[in-house]
């Protein structure tokens, strides 16, 4: 999709590879070190951790969750406590007032922060503009940090993004109810990023014209709109890529004056799990994109309490190179589900929901949960009900789900946990709900552990009201509390091509 980024990797390729064929034709190989045992790799606690929180919708008030300190979250118990940081970062080219930074303090603790509406200045001072968040954490509170932008009720709408160099996203086109689509480019960092935006619709990949090349100053935040390449499509698939720094981006779609998000989804790859795919009154759809020259030949299966299913039958879903493609996936009905996706070439996918306006709710491919993941913001009671769909496609698992929230008396929290056992191949759909003796009325932070022995576990929270209509989806992603540090050498060696002078 962006050969003109390869061509400079695969020149260092080949001068490498004739660097080390000089260097073997002029010395006797060398004699291979041992690999590092594993004894020898050091587990060490995360001490520094970022996100970005987009702008809230029409540059509102944003209340965030957040849960931070993996010391009471499962973690290593790293002492002093550190704090998390949130920090505007404006938007670039609009004077703003400035704003005061917001700090968490608790370690373990839910924090549901609001988070102050960006003012213009100057002949703009009645607007408001679209001003992102920074999430910065230090110490112990950088372990197992998440936070998410929510509802008013704490209802995470969608996780506060990591910074990155290639994010994807993949949703709906004007058919679909994407009818206006912008990207939020949010850079945490103290240097610009340059940033191209890559899109692929139904008609294949679209020429992005001004969007490549754009500039995102440090510590700001720039927005684009991507409804011109929404327009007659049914389905969006987006690479934000950067050639210098990184930034954290967020995609929101409008339909009607409802906003919905599109989670983040995993890099285009041959094998993809989706979670959190509901039962839903009508017909579920699968996003998919082929960003590479060839057609993909994409096998879908459904891992349900039941076992495998092929909504498909033996047929596969094929997909022209550099294109993207809306399908119904009304054959799942009534059934709870992750999609487990193979493919001959690398594709990128996620899943709309109906929800109750907008165009729907989206769950996305994503890693296996590795040490926890965290989602920050959930509900229950009130007509809401909230549970973690948890999967495991190739081997069982022993999942510990821990519900966090602040305690009816006092500053202190309040937590409840239970095991849930997942069988190999199978979904499992779990309650949850804000632990006994929690404030009433306040959301509940949820930590999804794999116990050991578990094999690969995918998961993702939604949240339901009434008996079926889908509110939120969040798919789980790893909130690490640390890390694997390989063994330092006390030696390093280099080679030259060239002879020494006589």
């Amino acid at each position: 999709m962006r050969a003109v980024h390869l061509v400079p990797a695969g020149v260092v390729l080949v001068a490498l590879g004739a660097i080390g064929g000089a260097a073997q034709l002029g010395h006797p190989a060398a004699t291979p070190r041992p690999v590092s045992s594993p004894a020898a790799i050091r587990q060490v606690p995360v001490t520094a951790a970022a996100r970005a929180c987009p702008p809230a919708p029409g540059g509102a008030a944003a209340p965030v969750a957040l849960l931070a300190g993996g010391a009471a979250a499962g973690g290593t118990g790293a002492t002093g406590q550190g704090q998390v940081e949130l920090t505007a970062l404006p938007p670039a080219g609009v004077p703003v007032h400035a704003a005061a930074a917001v700090r968490a303090q608790s370690p373990g603790a839910l924090s549901v922060l609001t988070l102050p509406a960006a003012k213009a200045t100057g002949k703009q001072a009645t607007t408001q503009a679209a001003q992102g968040w920074s999430v910065a954490g230090g110490g112990a509170m950088a372990q197992g940090l998440e936070a998410e932008l929510t509802q008013d009720s704490g209802l995470a709408s969608v996780r506060c993004a990591e910074p990155g160099s290639d994010l994807w996203f993949i949703g709906p086109g004007q058919q679909n109810g994407g009818s206006q689509v912008q990207v939020d480019l949010m850079n945490v960092d103290s240097t610009a990023a340059s940033v191209d935006v890559s899109v692929i619709n139904d008609g294949g990949q679209v020429q992005a014209g001004g969007d490549n090349g754009i500039t995102v100053p440090p510590h700001q935040t720039v927005t684009e709109s991507l409804s011109s390449f929404a327009h007659g499509s049914s389905v969006l698939a987006i690479e934000v890529h950067t050639s210098i720094g990184r930034v954290a981006a967020a995609v929101s779609a409008e339909s009607h004056g409802v906003t919905g998000w599109l989670p983040g989804t995993a890099a285009p790859s041959t094998r993809l799990v989706i979670p959190g795919v509901p039962p839903s009154g009508s017909t579920a759809g699968l996003f998919l994109a082929d960003p590479g020259p060839s057609t993909a030949k994409v096998t879908v299966t459904a891992i349900t309490p039941q076992g495998h299913i092929s909504p498909f039958g033996s047929q596969s879903v094929d997909l022209p190179g550099q294109s993207a493609s809306y399908v119904a996936l009304s054959p799942l009905g009534g059934t709870t589900a992750a999609l487990q996706l193979s493919s001959n070439v690398p594709v990128a996918a996620s899943v709309v929901v109906p929800g109750n306006a907008g165009p729907g709710v989206l769950t996305a491919a994503t890693a296996p949960i590795s040490e926890q993941a965290v989602v920050a913001g959930n509900t229950s009671g009130d007509g809401m009900t909230a549970s973690v769909l948890l999967s495991a496609p190739d081997a069982g698992a022993q999942v510990r789900l821990t519900e966090i929230a602040p305690a009816s008396r006092g500053g202190a929290s309040v937590t409840d946990s239970q095991v849930v056992p997942v069988k190999a191949g199978r979904t499992v759909a779990a309650p949850v709900k804000a632990p006994k003796g929690a404030k009433h009325g306040s959301p509940f932070a949820l930590v999804i552990t794999p116990l050991r022995g578990s094999g690969p576990l995918y998961a993702a929270r939604v949240e339901t009201q009434g008996r079926s209509s889908v509110v939120s989806i969040i798919p789980a992603a790893s909130a690490l509390t640390t890390i694997s540090l390989p063994p330092v050498r006390d030696s390093y060696e280099a080679i030259s091509p060239y002879p020494s002078s006589p």
